[in-house]
């Protein structure tokens, strides 16, 4: 019986945290994975995916994050929401693609990854209550405070 407690008081905490985690957001951003459900895993990588920590399904409407080693849940869950942001108003517009391009190769010590990871990597970083030092510049924080202000 016990067991079973715990289960509903561990969704019921989850459904809050994410409740709390899209409050931070743009409705218009946040709007765009309603009807979406969320899945956890507890390894540090997807399970049979060892190239990802977190996917975003638009097929099945289903976010999956696991428990990264290098990151937070909420961070990994924020990444897989901007990708959502990123379809509808950056992947579209060449220009504002070329504009984060410009911001984003001002700094060399910058992951590896193309502009749409990068991008993401700092919607996540600008939302998340614990900033990732690796992911935080004062240019890309910049950009993403007038994007928010403009997408809002």
């Amino acid at each position: 019986m016990d067991g079973f407690k715990y289960f509903f008081e561990q969704t019921a905490e989850q459904e809050e945290n994410i409740k709390k985690t899209l409050d931070k957001l743009p409705k218009k951003h946040s709007d765009l994975i309603k009807g979406y459900k969320f899945k956890w895993q507890c390894d540090n990588v997807l399970d049979g995916d060892n190239a990802h920590v977190g996917i975003l399904n638009p097929n099945n409407k289903t976010i999956t994050v696991c428990a990264p080693w290098n990151y937070g849940r909420e961070f990994t869950f924020l990444h897989e929401v901007s990708h959502k942001v990123w379809e509808k108003y950056i992947a579209p517009y060449p220009e504002k693609i070329k504009e984060w391009q410009k911001v984003m190769v001002k700094h060399k010590g910058r992951m590896k990854q193309n502009a749409e990871e990068l991008w993401c990597m700092n919607y996540a970083n600008y939302f998340v209550k614990n900033k990732i030092i690796t992911h935080t510049y004062p240019e890309w924080e910049a950009y993403m405070k007038k994007f928010v202000r403009i997408t809002c």
